[in-house]
């Protein structure tokens, strides 16, 4: 497994998943936006990376706007590393200092990115858990389980 898989994979049906949201207006160098953090894990069961990418995704101009990695482990300190990309808007770089600035002033919500890092291993592991198959689908292939397109029949005349 090498890709990366988005949180909500290993919800059940009913379960919602609630986004970190940063609602920015008059932010120096970041457009009036709302900035939602949207977690991916790597879901091998075996690997112990102890880390989260988290794709922030501007709400209205419908783009990721930075993308950044931060450590789960307890004993290291909170620091987000920025993964940048020549796709991302110009203002990346301001967006990624605010919400570095919002994890390091907010354990609590790396708690509970930990508590999603554990949950995300644990599905992965458990054969009866319903939401693995598409959790490990997704860790293969990077993409979702799509059912397979049903053929048209042709009519004759």
């Amino acid at each position: 497994m090498s890709y990366l898989t988005p949180f909500y994979l290993s919800l059940e049906p009913g379960e919602t998943n609630l986004y970190q949201t940063y609602i920015l207006n008059d932010e120096p160098g970041i457009p009036d936006d709302a900035y939602q953090l949207q977690e991916w894990y790597c879901p091998n069961p075996t690997c112990h990376c102890y880390e989260v990418s988290l794709k922030v995704y501007a709400i209205q101009q419908k783009v990721i706007a930075t993308n950044l990695r931060l450590s789960l482990e307890p004993q290291k300190p909170i620091a987000p590393i920025l993964d940048i990309d020549d796709s991302f808007p110009i203002y990346a770089k301001k967006l990624f200092k605010f919400i570095e600035q919002e994890l390091m002033s907010n354990p609590e919500y790396v708690q509970c990115l930990r508590e999603h890092y554990q949950h995300i291993k644990d599905v992965a592991a458990d054969p009866a858990h319903p939401c693995q198959k598409a959790l490990l689908e997704w860790g293969n292939t990077g993409r979702p389980n799509k059912p397979a397109p049903k053929k048209r029949k042709r009519h004759r005349r």
